[in-house]
């Protein structure tokens, strides 16, 4: 059995990154790699974190590409803007850092239309799937949106997913409550570094966590993980992640190869708390699964990650 605990998937058009990748790639993903079940969220990259004055909208060499942000730019002089997350008087703001543009401000979280189209998009697949809900990390939202997914959706959907980059906030400082595990992206950067996924985590001691891309393989977010109860971790996507080993995303620090990233995890970290997922479209499954057919350890161990943590942390059947 195998369980993708970690992917992405887009609901409709209004996606600038990968926006090619909807329900039915990852099902023929599904298909071809043999994987059980899935545990899909939202393709962070939704228009609305986009700000309009980005060189990227306007770029004719852009315009109808899949992976349409400055990272394929060739302008000359390319103008980056970031949006961000910010709160004001009770309400979250979506708000460009670079040019101070406002994208909108709500008291809902502006995701919620997004997540009930995924919880649709992939009802016809339940027996095959059950989606995170990915939500904006904003105190005047957050735990609002955790109880309304809660109570009107709660056997719609296995947990949530926090994007701490995308939304240019840490989630070190968040408190919430809810019975659902979260998924927390982490990387080599200060918004979404490994240490704070732990601090919350410890600041969450009942939230079941799952610490995705190794957490950067920072040795000391390794040793914690090890050591609460309640935190978990993904190794995905390890081939991208290898590639990009020299990116802002990764540490290149001791890697020869994809599946270093598995030992290296393995070597702080219990087999009971390695989760499997392709984090796809950024990985795929085929990839992923061919590192840990590559990697030395027990069969025992190639099932704990591969589904029986999975199992036991969101509750499968």
């Amino acid at each position: 059995m195998i369980i993708n605990s970690h992917v992405h998937i887009n609901t409709d058009e209004h996606y600038f990154f990968y926006n090619n990748y909807g329900i039915q790639r990852f099902l023929a993903e599904m298909d071809k790699s043999r994987i059980d079940f899935a545990l899909p969220t939202l393709n962070p990259k939704l228009s609305i974190f986009r700000c309009p004055n980005d060189c990227s909208v306007h770029c004719p060499q852009m315009i109808g590409t899949a992976n349409n942000n400055l990272n394929s730019c060739n302008c000359s002089n390319p103008q980056r803007h970031r949006v961000r997350i910010f709160e004001e008087n009770g309400k979250l703001v979506l708000k460009c850092k670079t040019c101070g543009n406002i994208i909108l401000k709500t008291s809902i979280d502006p995701l919620r239309k997004y997540n009930i189209a995924l919880m649709n998009l992939t009802k016809p697949y339940r027996a095959r799937m059950h989606p995170l809900i990915y939500l904006c990390l904003c105190n005047s939202t957050l735990q609002a949106e955790i109880n309304f997914f809660e109570k009107r959706y709660g056997n719609e959907f296995a947990g949530f997913k926090f994007h701490p980059w995308n939304d240019q906030v840490s989630v070190a400082n968040f408190k919430v409550c809810t019975t659902k595990p979260i998924l927390i992206h982490t990387g080599m950067r200060n918004l979404e570094s490994g240490a704070n996924a732990i601090t919350f985590a410890e600041n969450n001691p009942d939230v079941k966590i799952v610490i995705a891309h190794a957490g950067a393989l920072d040795e000391n977010c390794l040793k914690k993980i090890a050591i609460l109860d309640n935190v978990f971790v993904d190794c995905c996507p390890s081939v991208f992640m290898f590639k990009n080993r020299f990116s802002s995303l990764f540490s290149p620090t001791d890697l020869h190869s994809p599946e270093d990233i598995y030992y290296k995890v393995l070597d702080f970290v219990p087999s009971n708390k390695i989760l499997f997922g392709s984090d796809s479209p950024w990985g795929n499954s085929e990839d992923e699964l061919a590192v840990i057919g590559k990697l030395h350890i027990s069969e025992n161990t190639k099932e704990q990650i591969l589904y029986k943590n999975a199992i036991r942390l969101y509750g499968l059947c």
